[in-house]
């Protein structure tokens, strides 16, 4: 199906793709109401989509009943609202006062609370409540429904905080159970590090996938500062090539039980720090997973700060785990290139109940906030 009329962000425009939803709703050509309404959001996602036909699109698919389709729209108008909402546009959408605003914004969190609750139903129903009540407490701060925060100043997870965690910044990297594997591997690693290295082969920007970054924020030193890496997985995804390249590293991770979640973990790279690298102060996105660092190849003076915490430096063959969520930095202010294996990990203190909780409502958030 395709739009007559353009996403001008007129009212008229508006008014008139309302009215052709509605005529192709009742009288779809080629498949169902639904389904037509699929593809012209798909078509939407496509181009450029004000916020107000993002939530004439909400709506339509409530009245059709597809939630997720409806959260996945009303979570595509709050990425780019406007600047100050037209009420002339808000009438067309039925929004003509601030009860109508405050009605449809309360269906719309109340049906979006309800699917991320409902995302471990059964893990509940089969798990005593209080070894699930970390992740009903993160789910609630996650939801505005209850005041979740650490409280140490520094650490501030971008996305969702499991309370009752330590929190210290630096973990014991004995009491990982991935680190032991991944010493006894050490040699290997650094070898094939070495080899990559040499080659140059599968390395990219690590930031190089997250668009519209601004990269200076998050990587300064001059122009030959630069954070790269050779990814073994990136947000979940396998990177066959890179596999092939360093077989005894892919080994090594294959047997690992890795932090896996659809479309988001487990990431795995060699991380490159070039001469001069700064990579600047951020948050993780949350404390449910820590980040183990295996340092391959480290000049001395490389560290990596923890604010508020303190300063590590990395020492070759002796690994090192942290909670991203605190701010942290990581400076190469040699002339050398530092190069570890960086992984995500599941934090050591969640039982497996909370982890297979976690994951259901990651995923069912991903599916909320991506249309693809």
């Amino acid at each position: 199906m395709a739009i007559s009329t353009p996403d001008d962000g007129s009212p008229a425009a508006l008014l008139q793709l309302k009215d052709q939803i509605l005529h192709t709703r009742r009288h779809p050509a080629g498949g169902s109401a639904e389904s037509t309404l699929s593809a012209l959001t798909q078509q939407c996602a496509r181009g450029k989509t004000s916020a107000y036909t993002w939530m004439l699109l909400a709506q339509s698919h409530l009245e059709t009943g597809d939630t997720i389709a409806a959260l996945q729209c009303w979570h595509q108008a709050s990425q780019a609202p406007p600047a100050e909402w037209d009420l002339e546009k808000l009438r067309v959408l039925g929004i003509d006062a601030p009860e109508a605003w405050q009605a449809l914004t309360a269906r719309i969190s109340g049906l979006r609370a309800e699917l991320l609750q409902d995302a471990y139903s059964e893990i509940r129903s089969s798990t005593d409540a209080r070894a699930l009540f970390r992740i009903d407490r993160a789910l609630a701060g996650y939801l505005g429904k209850a005041s979740v925060f650490s409280s140490h100043p520094s650490q501030r997870p971008k996305v969702l905080y499991v309370p009752g965690l330590p929190a210290t910044g630096f973990l014991d990297p004995s009491r990982h159970p991935l680190v032991a594997p991944l010493l006894s591997g050490f040699k290997q690693m650094q070898d094939e590090f070495d080899a990559v290295l040499a080659a140059d082969a599968g390395v990219e920007p690590f930031l190089g996938e997250l668009p519209g970054t601004d990269l200076p924020e998050y990587v300064s030193g001059g122009a030959q500062a630069s954070w790269d890496a050779l990814f073994f997985f990136r947000h979940g995804q396998r990177y066959d090539v890179n596999h092939g390249r360093c077989p005894h590293t892919s080994g090594l991770l294959e047997g690992l039980d890795l932090c896996r979640i659809d479309h988001q973990a487990p990431e795995v790279c060699f991380s490159i720090m070039r001469p001069g690298t700064r990579i600047e102060p951020h948050h993780g996105v949350t404390n449910a997973r820590v980040v183990i660092h295996m340092p391959l190849r480290v000049p001395p003076g490389c560290y990596l700060e923890l604010t508020g915490v303190g300063r590590h430096y990395w020492r070759e063959g002796e690994a090192m785990v942290f909670d991203d969520t605190f701010e942290h930095l990581a400076h190469n202010p040699t002339t050398s290139t530092r190069g570890i294996l960086l992984m995500d990990a599941w934090h050591p203190d969640l039982n497996t109940a909370e982890r297979h909780a976690f994951r259901a409502v990651v995923e069912a958030i991903t599916r909320i906030e991506s249309l693809a």
